[in-house]
């Protein structure tokens, strides 16, 4: 942070500080008033539709999306490309190709996860009624 901040006012002659400013509150009202809820309405339906064992999968795999999507959105509305439109070198990858690749393994992940989940639970109470009858012999 300390970097960052030293760097931003060290380059104010390449980026005026409004620019900045517009990001910044900017950044912070889009996710006051259209990330914040639109993250609080999906964890409610979440929680109250999905069964208590595919909760935690289902919400590491919208969390772990919505960090990769956040990430890679400047790279996907090719935001540097505008700036250097002769420049090749600018954003040379297909980022929504990629971003969909890495959600693809997130949820994934997040699949095997359930998985294992849903054959431990119903391994367990088999394996509890066996430990209750050898107690009782």
């Amino acid at each position: 942070m300390l970097i960052g901040a030293v760097g931003l006012v060290r380059h104010t002659d390449a980026t005026p500080p409004s620019s900045y400013l517009k990001f910044f509150v900017g950044g912070d009202i889009v996710h006051d008033l259209v990330v914040a809820p639109i993250v609080a309405l999906v964890a409610f339906f979440v929680v109250r539709r999905v069964p208590a064992i595919a909760r935690a999968p289902l919400r590491a795999a919208l969390f772990g999306s919505a960090v990769v999507v956040a990430i890679a959105w400047p790279g996907i509305r090719r935001y540097g490309r505008m700036r250097a439109p002769d420049n090749l070198t600018v954003q040379p990858l297909n980022y929504a190709t990629s971003t969909l690749t890495a959600v693809g393994v997130v949820v994934a992940i997040a699949a095997v996860w359930f998985v294992v989940a849903l054959v431990r639970s119903r391994r367990t109470p088999a394996s509890t009624s066996q430990a209750v009858h050898r107690s009782d012999s």
